[in-house]
């Protein structure tokens, strides 16, 4: 994306989108005085390299990111953030080129675990995954526009999206503080409790679960295991990832009832592997191929994720009636796997790797 044009103010929002650079909303122009705001808030230089996609040839430079976090509306003090998600999303793991080009239209997820995101701005309780907060908006909105003008992801190009979803405009979630007992999302990953990080995921969009009356443990993840187990997902039975926004009432059954994180991540690996049979009465087709080998282990069954560590488990949004979300990732995880890196504090530089 070149740098040099010159307009003033109230023309940059029509020739931006004439040229293709906007995401379809309105954008923050990029003057050098708000991209230079960026880069030195962070402490990087214009040039340093965040991450590179070798099958695009592309390099994402602290430049060409804080272009584009200005343009998304981010504030400086979120550019830190922004950084270390793009850095996630650039690792050879996540399979950055085949994730933003899929037709399977995947979101890049961004789940943020901070001790006090609050003061950074970021909404981890009521409407959690909603509208509303600049700080969870701008910086999913980042992503999406680095994935763009940067990687050349755009509809009319390289995003081959055959449906998509509207997390692809932007898509965050907040770590809200768990309840007693149980680690936060960033402890859990190897992470310092004072530390902030982020988690990339290739997603779905989020699926709402409801579960309002039953009182017990086993009754919630029942439901739960209802929703990682729905064959009209393109996961269920190949081995994905998982995201599971736990809601206020959901997580306090849980904790009542003794169940650890752990115990729920191993319950739920277990109850969502499903049989052949119950993929082909839902039109499924099984795979036999390099990729997706569908073999039964043998038990006969499928599983949906690998091993309990493929679903991470986040505490957030407010009191209500029962609600919770399940965040599949888009694909098996031979395509695709959810990275996490820590975010750097203020003028403290790139990502380390």
């Amino acid at each position: 994306m070149a740098t040099s044009l010159t307009l003033v103010e109230h023309d940059v929002q029509e020739e931006f989108f004439a040229r293709g650079w906007t995401d379809g909303l309105p954008v923050v122009p990029p003057t050098p005085e708000r991209v230079d705001a960026m880069l030195m808030f962070a402490g990087v230089t214009a040039d340093s390299v965040v991450g590179s996609v070798p099958e695009r040839s592309r390099n994402i430079t602290a430049e060409k990111a804080a272009i584009n976090a200005v343009m998304a509306g981010c504030e400086p003090q979120h550019f830190p953030v922004v950084l270390a998600a793009l850095s996630a999303m650039c690792d050879p793991a996540f399979g950055c080129n085949t994730a933003i080009t899929s037709t399977g239209g995947a979101a890049l997820c961004v789940a943020v675990s901070g001790a006090d995101l609050e003061s950074l701005g970021f909404n981890t309780t009521r409407n959690a995954l909603g509208p509303g907060y600049r700080a969870n908006a701008t910086v999913g909105r980042a992503m999406r526009l680095v994935a763009m003008n940067v990687l050349g992801a755009r509809s009319s190009d390289l995003d081959g999206s055959s449906i998509g979803h509207p997390g692809k405009y932007t898509m965050l979630v907040a770590e809200e503080k768990p309840p007693e007992g149980w680690d936060p999302l960033r402890v859990e990953l190897g992470y310092d409790e004072n530390d902030i990080s982020v988690t990339v995921l290739a997603t779905e969009g989020p699926h709402q679960v409801s579960n309002q009356l039953n009182g017990t443990p086993e009754g919630v993840l029942a439901t739960f295991t209802a929703a990682m187990t729905n064959p009209a997902t393109y996961g269920v039975g190949k081995g994905h990832q998982v995201l599971l926004v736990l809601g206020y009432e959901h997580r306090r059954i849980l904790v009542e009832g003794g169940w650890t994180r752990q115990a729920i991540r191993e319950h739920l690996a277990e109850a969502s592997r499903v049989t052949p049979a119950y993929l082909e009465a839902a039109g499924i087709v099984m795979e036999h191929t390099k990729q997706n080998d569908m073999t039964p282990d043998d038990d006969g069954k499928l599983a949906t994720v690998r091993s309990p560590e493929d679903i991470f488990l986040i505490t957030a949004g407010s009191a209500g009636a029962g609600w919770s979300a399940y965040i599949p990732t888009w694909a098996p995880t031979v395509h695709s796997v959810a990275v996490t890196k820590k975010v750097q504090p203020a003028g403290g530089g790139l990502p380390l790797n």
